[in-house]
């Protein structure tokens, strides 16, 4: 009967033992500590930026404008409001379509509306084959300062005004 008993005590003083060695040196876990954030900065203690100026890359639009903007309206919604244009292609198979925004003042938002052509299209056909719609969305923070909208295509544009 003692043989059990001291061999309990042993397993209960040993398992007590194991709280004291996951906070000690000894494991390997505890070796390195915690993690802190840290910004990132320079000798001077200046903070740097996350991609430096050398490598920023710009992007070159390869797309065209529309041929001509026939149609512009901008829809209230629950966020902000829609942008929907419909033009006009040159030719047949226009895709890609975008209204990409140029500048902001005086309380004008100036876009343009672009389209990317296949390689081998051919100028005419159907004015329907060749209308393309398209539409952006913008939010009240930007909706707010806005009191003309501003469609740009090849031929001239459209705007609206509130």
């Amino acid at each position: 009967m003692a043989r059990p008993l001291v061999l309990l005590l042993c397993l209960t003083l040993t398992l007590a033992g194991c709280a004291r060695l996951a906070g000690s040196r000894l494991n390997p876990l505890n070796w390195f500590g915690t993690s802190v954030a840290v910004a990132p900065t320079d000798a001077a203690g200046n903070l740097r930026p996350l991609v430096p100026a050398a490598r920023q890359v710009t992007a070159n639009d390869a797309r065209i404008l529309i041929g001509s903007v026939t149609a512009l309206e901008i829809d209230r919604t629950t966020g902000g409001a829609i942008i929907r244009a419909t033009g006009l292609a040159a030719a047949q198979g226009g895709f890609n379509a975008q209204l990409v925004p140029v500048g902001q003042d005086n309380g004008t938002l100036t876009l343009e509306f672009r389209i990317e052509t296949p390689p081998a299209a051919q100028p005419g056909g159907s004015a329907a084959g060749r209308t393309i719609t398209v539409a952006r969305t913008i939010g009240e923070a930007e909706l707010a300062g806005l009191r003309q909208v501003v469609v740009i295509g090849a031929d001239g544009g459209r705007s609206i005004r509130r």
